[in-house]
């Protein structure tokens, strides 16, 4: 059963999606509800709701109201970079798909109650290039490039160009859209580049980015507020949507968030596996929490091996050894050099011996931190919320 202060917390986004007043336990910690919204990205969305309420003064409530027009400042800041970012896409006869936080702040009452870490769009590959001289023009900095995603950065402003929309390595889930899209998008209007999918769709791949984090080692509060606001503004295709979700097969996930979706936001009973899930959420921070990360990954590799031990020592090669893909990531001139793969391997070992070579150690301690026990316990809690490992 969620303990007082998890339902205290649920009723303060009640009121403040719902713009009611709370119902509050008599000892509610606030300063807990602080840290706990700083954690989750949800700090506005808090204080919205508990904004009248007596308890809520002195230095801790100002410090709610700083935090909050602070991050509503940052909000406005970042959302007029991401306006420009698409003026220039559409000047540039680019296509574009935006993605996650830039589509669902407009439904929330107040744009900061739905924090974002950044800018998430998704175009056509071979138009990076150009992409990538607006960006420049724009004041953006290249941070850094991975599976799925280019990083840029201007000041604390980060815009992630998706190269597709999950990652390759989350085989089970990435099959459904693969490296093309294109096909589930439409064009939102004949005389711009801007596309967009249905709001069923756009619900299908919400829910498949945050199955892919909550597996992976949890996923924050603001992503349940998401689903919440976005089912109440818009009339959605639930047989569809559970029918292609079915393919992926997260259709017994979907079934039990649903659930908890019904217990925070419609006053249901609950059961043992929505008190589960709604735990591992609130112990979670916005994308989960370290043990739990670990726990993840070592569950992974044991799968994947089929022997917990092989995995480890596989992962702990690839740390050391990465693919070329991987390489080129972080040398670009060894695309079209593969010969060079060996050479780069020896300076990067070089160069992590005077550099890194601490928390790549760390990082290969940790993993083998993960026990047999606690790989297995993870395992059983996926299976138990209907989503376990597809491999």
């Amino acid at each position: 059963m969620p303990s007082s202060f998890e339902k205290d917390i649920i009723n303060i986004i009640n009121s403040s999606l719902k713009g009611t007043s709370p119902r509050l336990s008599e000892n509610f910690n606030f300063e807990l509800a602080y840290k706990l919204g700083v954690n989750h990205q949800i700090v506005p969305l808090i204080y919205y709701g508990i904004s009248d309420c007596q308890g809520l003064g002195g230095s801790l409530g100002a410090k709610f109201m700083m935090t909050s027009a602070s991050l509503a400042q940052y909000s406005e800041l970042q959302l007029s970079e991401a306006e420009r970012f698409f003026c220039e896409l559409e000047m540039a006869k680019i296509p574009y798909l935006k993605m996650k936080g830039t589509i669902l702040k407009k439904l929330y009452r107040y744009s900061e109650m739905r924090m974002m870490s950044d800018i998430d769009v998704y175009t056509h590959p071979e138009k990076y290039d150009q992409v990538k001289k607006i960006l420049e023009n724009l004041g953006f900095v290249f941070k850094t490039e991975s599976n799925h995603e280019i990083i840029w950065e201007k000041g604390k402003v980060v815009i992630e160009i998706h190269k597709r929309l999950i990652p390759s390595y989350t085989k089970d889930l990435y099959e459904y859209y693969g490296d093309s899209p294109w096909d589930r998008l439409l064009l939102v209007d004949e005389n711009r580049t801007e596309y967009e999918m249905n709001v069923n769709d756009t619900f299908i791949y919400l829910f498949m980015h945050f199955s892919k984090h909550y597996r992976d080692g949890g996923i924050g509060i603001k992503f349940l507020t998401d689903f919440y606001v976005f089912m109440e503004k818009n009339a959605l295709d639930y047989s569809y949507i559970e029918g292609e979700l079915e393919k992926m097969g997260l259709l017994d996930f979907y079934k039990n968030v649903k659930k908890v979706l019904d217990v925070w936001f419609f006053d249901a009973e609950g059961d043992e596996i929505t008190d589960f899930i709604t735990d591992k959420i609130f112990a979670s921070s916005t994308y989960g929490e370290k043990k739990a990360k670990l726990e993840a990954e070592a569950l992974r590799l044991s799968l994947q091996e089929k022997d917990a031990k092989k995995g480890k020592r596989k992962r702990k090669l690839q740390m050391i050894f990465p693919s070329y893909s991987q390489m080129c990531l972080k040398y670009p001139f060894l695309k079209g050099w593969a010969i060079l793969l060996p050479l780069m391997w020896a300076v990067r070992i070089i160069s992590a011996l005077f550099t890194k070579r601490k928390n790549a150690v760390e990082a290969m301690n940790k993993l083998d931190s993960v026990s047999d026990e606690q790989i297995k316990k993870y395992d059983a809690e996926l299976h138990f919320v209907g989503f376990p490992y597809n491999f």
